[in-house]
This record gives C-alpha cells, structure tokens and sequence, in this order.
C-alpha cells in the first residue's frame, strides 16, 4: 500500500523545491512519503498560500480554530499537491 501512494519523483522535486523556495524545511509525516508537515506564522501561510486565515469559534462547544475559506497553489504545483490541511476544514 505505501508504494502505490508514494509521491512520484518528479512531485517530490517540485513540493521540496517550492518550500525551499520560501524558506520551509518540512518532514515527511506518513510512513509513505505522502504527508509533509512544517510550521509557520499565519502571515507567512497567507503569503504563501494566497489567503487570509481567520480565527473561527464554534457556536456550541466554543472551540477555535484558525481556518481559511479558499487558498491556491502555485499552477506548476497542480496535479502534485492534493490538499493542504489545517486550511478549509
């Protein structure tokens, strides 16, 4: 199973080098290769993802998030990055 969601080579090269690009040293998260996760400030995440994150409360239980409605990828990114996550959900 790991093997057939591994990134292909070629989405490797162009996820690291966009993060290199801006600064970003991510760690592969999942056993597979297809999760990467790194920290930054929410400014530098609203450059970086063309968006405006907000803090959100939920009515009922009163907990917050920070969340964005829509964020995009650079076009040359398209058809290798699939989701990223905390963003919309």
């Amino acid at each position: 199973m790991e093997a057939f969601v591994a990134p292909k080579p070629e989405t490797v090269q162009a996820v690291q080098a966009w993060l290199k690009e801006n600064d970003i040293t991510a760690q592969t998260s999942s056993p597979a290769g297809d999760w990467l996760s790194f920290s930054i400030p929410v400014s530098k995440a609203n450059e970086l993802l063309d968006t405006e994150f907000t803090l959100f409360t939920h009515d009922e239980t009163n907990t917050q998030s920070v969340r964005t409605l829509a964020y995009s990828i650079p076009a040359d990114l398209t058809g290798h990055v699939l989701l990223v996550h905390p963003t919309t959900t």
